[in-house]
């Protein structure tokens, strides 16, 4: 498979556990489908789909800490009551730093949006700045009994690592909606999988995620 790696860092960055709201926001190790995705839409300026291209990714960084974040709070919003300012909060937030993101994509054109992203590029939140350092065409080899490790892929009972449900993508709406909601594996220590590809140059096993458009079956 003819493919674009590239190689992007960040200083700091942080996958919030969607279900934490107050007190204390950890982070996810490894970023989530939807925040590629989201990477790849401020890279192009437009909403970059699942059905659009595949990717391919492995993440690391040298470590984590906490910090203190003040926060904004509302609420209401609802038809019979307007939002309302509640007031302000402190919370713990964990972040990772010292981040390297090595990622695979399937469309060899969108290069020409990483050489000139139109939108600042972000691993998390707005002070999670990323910079892409490298952009190469290569070729990955698929291979049988692949090591992987450093990623995230869907969830099948044979692999072990961290289990979670959330949505590969999300629409192009003011109030989004997710897609393609799944179970994946948080796969941080190296783990065999039965198929996947192989980057010779690297010596590591990369796990492509394709998504299949259901409107047009």
């Amino acid at each position: 498979m003819e493919v674009l790696r590239v190689e992007i860092r960040a200083i700091t960055a942080s996958f919030r556990y969607p279900m934490f709201v107050v007190s204390y926001q950890p982070t996810y190790k490894i970023p989530p489908i939807s925040t590629i995705y989201g990477l790849l839409s401020a890279a192009k300026g437009e909403k970059v789909s699942v059905y659009d291209l595949s990717i391919g990714y492995d993440f690391t960084s040298k470590g984590s800490g906490v910090d203190l974040e003040r926060i904004l709070e509302f609420g209401g919003g609802d038809k019979n009551k307007p939002v309302s300012y509640l007031g302000s909060n402190i919370i713990h937030r964990e972040f990772l730093y010292d981040c390297i993101l090595t990622l695979y994509i399937s469309d060899l054109s969108f290069k020409k949006y990483l050489e000139n992203p139109h939108f600042t590029l972000l691993l998390g939140r707005q002070s999670d700045l990323a910079k892409i350092t490298k952009i190469e065409e290569m070729t990955l080899i698929p291979k049988e009994n692949v090591e992987i490790y450093n990623t995230m892929i869907p969830f099948d009972g044979k692999v072990p690592g961290q289990i979670v449900a959330l949505p590969s993508d999300y629409t192009n709406e003011a109030e989004r909606k997710p897609i393609e909601v799944r179970t994946y594996c948080i796969v941080e220590s190296k783990q065999l999988i039965e198929r996947a590809y192989y980057d010779t140059e690297l010596n590591k096993g990369v796990y492509m995620h394709e998504f299949n458009d259901k409107s047009k079956k």
